[in-house]
């Protein structure tokens, strides 16, 4: 049969390429074609040619150039499947790096507009700067002085490459020396340096420099401020950015003496100080020794313990050392930090300090680089062999550690934050478990498929039947292992969050989550599991089809962590990723909060969805319908909901069942005016828990920002939001009558109804902020990943937040930190097998 050849013009329909394009890869020998016409030099291509020029497409839409498609894929010698597989890693590897030196060049760039958009004038400032270096300009231009090109050529290339180049002037002894400014000290030999340390700093407008260089002067002197003898001047905006004289901005700095801020004569003794953190007020106690901070105590505090630990292990140690309140905010608590100094330097205000030096301090110190706090710090190697990886430190990652090390595998766990515990430390520290000790203490009927039966209704029968069955059939031996294996301790109450047709939440002993991942952590370090802080995981190793390990980064630098058996995502969902939420569900953008902590970015979805991960229902994600409306703080003072709590409007009436599921009652919300409502009790639902008692940090936060109000009456309560207060007193007595009959007439209320009679009173305004993604990773009955071909990608795990499936369209309370458990010690129980 002949083969049939196709002309150069019908190849160009069929390819959209143009003939042009052919010809070249005629010319330079990628493609040729299978019959040249002599007499007029028509080329034609048979379906063979076609085909191979479909490769060349794909191989040059995924970015390998001409030269490498010819060289490495084409070539006879070349062809086998790991060269292929190897040629693509390495092209993976190669964007990596691109991806790398364009996010430091974006941020570069951030950082050079940030310094020219900052303009806030005659305004003195402490700052604290590395060391500099400059380039002398005097005689620059002068014939007579010999400067050759190449000198003048790495003058503007350090200042352009350091991103940081600034003329300037230095003043000594009344002479003026001009300069070029840079960091980078790589590009010339002729140099000098400004030295490391404290600057008292004032900026100016063109004309105003005398004016800014008396008020500087004069702020020294009446500080007994012991400077050096020497001035230098910054152009920060001049002729370079604008033509507009007006707008040119320079800036003095004056460089302090080496230990001479701190002029005062402290008072030696103890001194007590305040300051604000997290979780309210941090009250210290500073001992000065010789006019020196010898030692720092905390007489109290309510800090988030894991999450505030690395913050008091660093700050004060480091404010002893340099005898300073300027030190740097630890990753990951920088609001503790924050309260830390605040508390040190109003002592050191009571011991004898001057407050405007110290005020410049503490503004100063929220511009130096954060603490990276981990125990990998000490010792960075570039390759770490364990049986098991573990990504993601929460209540999953720790469960999957316990369960893998128990086993006798050398197990790792991973964490990008400075400390452990993830969303699961801040939860409401309630896990539903079915028919669990508690409930039966109190005669509370339940049983497995009333809890199946519950989840499949709130998630709108869209549930895994498979990831459901395990989780409910599993549910209460996790409960029994979390007691008598990790010794974890549980209060003699339950919560009965919506959608629940029970109170089956068991509630951890203590605050939040804190109880469940301090035992879990102790566990799992008991077992000789490895835990590292600040290790940000960016991209999963393979071996031809199989995960072997994760490639880290820790302060900046690459480590790869192997994992003989594989590795366990368990790095939660992506509410704090608004591009991701964006992909999916486009009206969870940048106005909506979210509830969870900051490193809850859909990181293991990014690094699975590289290797060909199936991911399940990722437009489910769920709004936490309680939360503060400025911050998106999950509202645990707004747990009253569960007790009694009626929701009422800025009219001053009920619109929804409070105990509904999370997203009715966030959608009924948002269709409010303001999209906010206002949570209303008083002293007999308050008396049940005592709520605004046991989170009183999170109550002085929500005043501040005047969210919440407590008052004799309910009037009084009810003009400070401006709500309607006949309506709402309408709506209170009519509420307290289906008390009285036990029944909700209007939204037939589930669980107790309670009264709202006596005061105190207390509202607060609440709005939905993005809370928990239910889509995510698909995986099978052993924790395995999925491809798209519905197979198990080898030694890929996954557990928690990150797995997709479980709860439908909408996950109801409590289910959160019995999944993350469950599967968590499932993957680590499971994983190599």
């Amino acid at each position: 049969m002949e083969k049939k050849l196709y002309s150069i013009g019908e190849i160009c329909s069929i390819t959209n390429l143009s003939r042009k394009t052919l010809r070249h890869y005629d010319n330079i020998d990628l493609l040729k074609p299978d019959f040249v016409n002599p007499k007029n030099n028509y080329r034609f291509y048979s379906e063979y040619q076609i085909l191979k020029l479909q490769i060349i497409l794909a191989l040059k839409d995924n970015g390998f150039s001409l030269e490498e498609i010819k060289k490495e894929f084409l070539c006879k010698n070349n062809k086998s499947l790991h060269n292929f597989i190897e040629k693509y890693k390495h092209k993976i590897e190669k964007i990596d790096e691109n991806i790398e030196e364009l996010k430091k060049n974006k941020k570069n760039i951030e950082n050079i507009l940030k310094i020219f958009q900052f303009q806030d004038l005659e305004k003195i400032t402490l700052k604290k700067f590395d060391e500099r270096f400059f380039y002398s300009l005097e005689g620059v231009g002068d014939s007579k002085l010999n400067i050759s090109f190449m000198d003048i050529f790495k003058i503007i290339q350090s200042s352009i490459t350091s991103g940081n180049g600034y003329l300037g002037k230095k003043i000594k002894n009344n002479s003026n020396k001009s300069f070029l400014l840079f960091k980078n000290d790589i590009y010339l030999d002729k140099k000098e340096k400004i030295l490391a340390g404290e600057f008292i700093t004032i900026r100016y407008r063109n004309s105003n420099r005398d004016q800014a260089l008396n008020k500087i002067t004069e702020y020294i002197k009446n500080n007994n401020i012991e400077i050096e003898n020497v001035i230098y001047e910054i152009e920060i905006v001049n002729s370079f950015l604008t033509n507009k004289e007006i707008e040119y901005i320079t800036e003095i700095q004056i460089p302090i003496k080496k230990g001479k801020l701190m002029h005062y004569n402290l008072k030696d003794g103890k001194f007590i100080g305040c300051g604000k953190g997290y979780g309210g007020e941090i009250k210290s106690e500073i001992t000065i020794e010789n006019g020196k901070i010898s030692n720092i105590q905390f007489i109290s505090h309510n800090e988030t313990k894991i999450i505030s630990d690395p913050a008091f292990e660093n700050i004060p140690s480091l404010i002893i050392k340099t005898n300073s309140i300027l030190v740097p905010n630890v990753s990951g608590c920088s609001m503790s930090s924050r309260g830390i100094r605040e508390s040190v330097k109003n002592a050191l205000i009571e011991a004898g300090e001057n407050p405007e030096l110290l005020e410049l301090q503490l503004l100063e110190a929220e511009n130096l680089e954060k603490i990276k706090h981990g125990n990998n710090k000490k010792i960075i190697r570039p390759v770490e062999n364990f049986d098991v990886v573990i990504i993601g430190a929460g209540g999953a990652g720790l469960s999957a550690a316990i369960a893998a090390a128990n086993r006798g595998l050398k197990t790792v766990v991973l964490e990008k934050m400075s400390s452990v515990g993830g969303n699961t430390l801040i939860s409401m520290g309630g896990i539903n478990i079915p028919e669990n000790s508690i409930q039966i203490s109190k005669d509370i009927k339940d049983s497995k498929k009333i809890f199946r039966d519950d989840i499949l209704k709130g998630g709108d029968f869209k549930n895994s039947p498979m990831l459901l069955d395990i989780f409910v059939n599993n549910a209460l031996d996790t409960f029994n292992w979390l007691k008598e294996f990790v010794k974890v301790e549980f209060k003699n109450e339950l919560i009965h969050f919506g959608g629940h047709s029970v109170p089956r939440a068991a509630v951890f002993k203590g605050k939040y989550g804190i109880e469940l991942i301090s035992k879990l952590r102790a566990k799992a370090l008991l077992l000789g599991v490895e835990i590292k802080t600040d290790v940000f995981c960016e991209s999963l190793i393979e071996d031809f089809d199989k995960v072997i390990g994760v490639v880290g980064k820790i302060e900046n630098t690459p480590v790869k962590f192997y994992g003989k058996e594989g590795v366990i995502l368990a790095t939660g969902g992506f509410s704090g990723n608004i591009e991701l939420r964006k992909k999916y569900n486009p009206n969870l953008d940048e106005r909506y909060k979210t509830t969870n902590i900051s490193s809850i970015t859909g990181d293991g979805h990014i690094m699975s969805e590289k290797i060909g991960a199936d991911f399940t229902q990722m437009e489910y994600i769920q709004t936490f319908p309680i939360s503060n409306p400025e911050t998106g703080e999950l509202s645990h003072v707004g747990g009253t909901r569960f007790d009694g709590a009626i929701l009422v409007n800025k009219n001053g009436d009920r619109f929804v069942e409070e105990l509904e599921r999370r997203d009715v009652v966030s959608e009924a919300i948002l269709n409010q005016e303001n999209g906010v409502a206002y949570l209303v009790w008083s002293k007999e639902i308050e008396s049940l828990v005592n709520r605004t008692e046991k989170n009183k940090e999170e109550v002085e936060r929500l005043k501040n920002s005047k969210l919440f109000h407590k008052g004799d009456s309910l009037i009084e309560c009810g003009e400070y939001f401006g709500l309607n207060l006949e309506n709402l007193s309408k709506t209170i007595d009519k509420y307290n009558t289906f008390v009285e009959n036990k029944k909700d007439l209007d939204f037939n209320r589930r669980g107790d109804l309670v009264e709202i009679k006596d005061g105190p009173f207390y509202i607060q305004q609440v709005a939905p902020a993005v809370h928990h993604t239910m889509g995510g990773l698909k995986i099978d009955e052993n924790c395995r990943v999925l491809n798209k071909n519905n197979e198990p990608i080898t030694g890929l795990y996954a557990a928690g937040e990150i797995v997709g499936g479980l709860h439908g369209t909408n996950r109801l309370g409590g289910n959160a930190i019995t999944e993350v458990i469950v599967f968590g010690k499932k993957a680590g129980e499971n994983i190599g097998k």
